[in-house]
């Protein structure tokens, strides 16, 4: 989440499958959020196929020069998924959250952000989250602050 920028989910895997790939574009596009006061983290379920992944975040983990990192007002997220072996982009798609959504999301980057930064409190916060949740499927049952499903942009050819 970069300040002035839409949220970006950046996925890196070694050799992506097709069925990886597609799932970047395919509805639904499904998010939740959990935040753990020194964490927050973002799952994110891709099209109907693949299963929840994670991705933890903490707003103090970007530098500076990055600006103070947040979520845009229109809560636009770009997905990116990026062979890790080549760096090249396979697919890519932006889709919007509902408003309450974003708003949860974004009142809880906010705090963490005027929160002084404690690298053991944010790793003991992940750790107590997967001792009580040990895989996305049940983080997200058992412990998700918000839920959604993303509306997907229409592309703007220039």
């Amino acid at each position: 989440m970069f300040a002035g920028e839409p949220v970006q989910l950046m996925i890196f895997l070694s050799r992506p499958h097709e069925l990886e790939v597609q799932a970047v574009t395919a509805a639904p596009t499904r998010f939740a959020w959990v935040d753990s006061e020194h964490a927050g983290i973002l799952a994110y379920r891709l099209g109907p196929i693949l299963s929840w992944s994670e991705a933890p975040y903490n707003p103090h983990l970007f530098g500076p020069e990055d600006g103070l990192p947040g979520v845009d007002a229109d809560g636009i997220v770009q997905i990116v998924l990026v062979d890790r072996d080549t760096n090249i982009v396979k697919a890519l798609h932006r889709v919007q959250w509902p408003a309450d959504f974003a708003a949860a999301v974004r009142a809880s980057v906010t705090r963490m952000r005027e929160t002084p930064f404690s690298r053991p409190a944010y790793e003991h916060a992940l750790a107590a989250l997967h001792r009580r949740c040990p895989t996305p499927d049940d983080l997200v049952i058992d412990r998700a602050d918000a839920l959604c499903t993303a509306t997907p942009v229409p592309r703007e050819d220039h």
